[in-house]
This record gives structure tokens, sequence and C-alpha cells, in this order.
């Protein structure tokens, strides 16, 4: 195959995706069941998706080595969950979640700084070092962050 190259689309066309299987609604309407996205959104929802993991995986070694104090819940495998739901939203829709929200925070507008000083408990997290892992908070995005309670 040498000399070959791949070849890909140079123009921003949208690419539909079907979904196969029909939505069983209960007193509300059936979202679409299909999609479009263009080449360019597809490689940013990786871009943020690969980001995502790099900072996961680094939290999970300043974890381990003791550098993060208290709990940390890692994203890690999680990362299309908040990309394709942050996809079909707007910073206008309110977004509460679970205590897994270091995923979350990064794509409704915190920085990995920010996300890291969080949990370090440095000043310049996103709730001033305070909330740790699991309670991140970005009230221009409409993140009301994660609630600690489970099961």
């Amino acid at each position: 195959m040498k000399g070959t190259a791949r070849s890909f689309s140079t123009e921003s066309e949208a690419v539909k995706f079907d979904i196969a299987v029909p939505f069983e609604t209960h007193l509300c309407d059936s979202p679409e069941l299909s999609s479009l996205a263009t080449k360019e959104e597809l490689l940013e929802y990786h871009k943020v998706m690969y980001g995502m993991r790099r900072m996961e995986i680094s939290c999970d070694q300043e974890y381990k080595a003791k550098n993060i104090r208290g709990f940390c819940h890692l994203y890690d495998g999680q990362e299309a969950v908040a990309v394709g739901t942050q996809a079909a939203l707007t910073n206008d829709d309110d977004w509460i979640t679970t205590y897994r929200c270091h995923g979350t925070a990064l794509v409704r507008g915190s920085t990995y700084q920010e996300i890291f000083e969080e949990q370090f408990g440095f000043e310049g997290g996103v709730v001033r070092g305070k909330g740790g892992s699991m309670h991140m908070y970005n009230k221009k995005t409409n993140f009301y962050g994660g609630a600690a309670i489970v099961g």
C-alpha cells in the first residue's frame, strides 16, 4: 500500500447517522432517530475525549501518589457520555450529574487547570479547592455539579 493516501473529504459536509432501535418514551416525545455531524465536529469530539482520558490517567497517578486527598472518582471509560450529551445540549440547558463529574466539568467549560487545582485543593480550582473530586460546579454554563449521594 506504499504511496496510497487515505481519502477524506476536505469539505465540511455533514454525515447522517441513523439510530436503528426506536426509543420507548412515557408522556414525552421520542428523540430524533438520526443525527448529523461534520468531520470537524467528529474530530473535535475525539480530541476532547482523548484529552479527558489523559486527564483521568494523570488524576489516577496523582491519587495513587497521595497528592490528591480524599476520594477520586475517575471518569475514564465514560468520555463519550459527557461529549455526546454536551453535543445534544447547549450551555443554556441545566446539567446536574453524579459524583463522577470531571468529564462533565470539562465539556461544560472548566479548564484542565481548574479541574486539577480543584482536586489538589488549590484556590484556583473550580470551586476554590473546596469540592475536590466530587463537587465541581460552573454557574456560567449551568453545570450544577456532582451530587455525592450514590445508591
